[in-house]
C-alpha cells in the first residue's frame, strides 16, 4: 500500500477508535446507570468482552480474521435486520442490542482496517447499510409525523452508528485503492 494509502488508514482507524472509545463509555455508562449492578455488569461484558478479543484478533491475524469477520458481519447484518422485521430481542427491556452489536463490529473492523483496508471498509458499509435499511424499516412501520423525519432516523442510539460506519468503511476502501494489500493468504510481517 502506498504511504497515501497508510496515512489514510490510520486517519479511518484513528476516527473509529476514538469514536469506539466515546461509544463504549457512553453505551456503559447508560447501561451502568439502567439497569445497573450486575445487570449492567453482564450486559456490558456481552459487547465489550468480543469487541475486545474481535480487535485483538485482527490486529494480530489479518488474514483469518478476515474470514471470521466476514461471516461475523454476515451474522451481525442478518441479526440486525431480523430483529427490526419481527424484534426478537424487546427494546425496552434490553436496550437497543442489534445497534450496540454493529457498534462493536465496527471498532473491530477498523482494527482489520490496519492490515486489510478493503476488505475492513466493505464491512464496514455492509454493516452501515444493514443498520440503516433496518432502523428505516423500524421507522416506516412505527413512527408517525417528527418521528419519521431522516433527522430523527440518524439520530436515535440505532441511526448514530451508521454514519461512522459508512465514512470509515469509505475512507478504509479508499485506503485500499491506493495499492496491493495482502491477501489472505500473505503473510503480514510486523515490525
Amino acid at each position: 500500500m502506498s504511504v497515501s494509502g497508510k496515512v489514510l488508514s490510520i486517519v479511518a482507524f484513528v476516527s473509529m477508535a476514538l469514536f469506539g472509545l466515546f461509544g463504549a463509555l457512553f453505551v456503559a455508562g447508560e447501561t451502568f446507570d439502567d439497569p445497573g449492578g450486575g445487570a449492567a455488569v453482564v450486559l456490558t461484558a456481552s459487547w465489550l468482552i468480543p469487541l475486545t478479543g474481535l480487535s485483538v484478533f485482527a490486529l494480530l491475524r489479518p488474514g483469518p480474521a478476515g474470514a471470521v469477520l466476514t461471516a461475523v458481519t454476515a451474522m451481525t447484518a442478518g441479526f440486525t435486520l431480523a430483529d427490526s422485521a419481527v424484534g426478537l430481542i424487546p427494546r425496552d427491556d434490553r436496550g437497543p442490542v442489534a445497534a450496540i452489536a454493529v457498534f462493536a463490529l465496527g471498532v473491530a473492523l477498523a482494527f482489520l482496517g490496519l492490515h486489510r483496508a478493503t476488505l475492513a471498509g466493505v464491512l464496514m458499509i455492509i454493516a452501515g447499510l444493514a443498520q440503516l435499511a433496518a432502523t428505516v424499516m423500524v421507522t416506516a412501520t412505527r413512527a408517525t409525523g417528527d418521528e419519521a423525519r431522516p433527522g430523527v432516523v440518524l439520530g436515535g442510539s440505532s441511526g448514530v452508528v451508521i454514519v461512522p460506519l459508512l465514512v470509515v468503511g469509505f475512507l478504509f476502501v479508499l485506503a485500499g485503492s491506493f495499492g496491493r494489500e495482502p491477501s489472505e493468504h500473505t503473510p503480514v510481517h510486523h515490525s
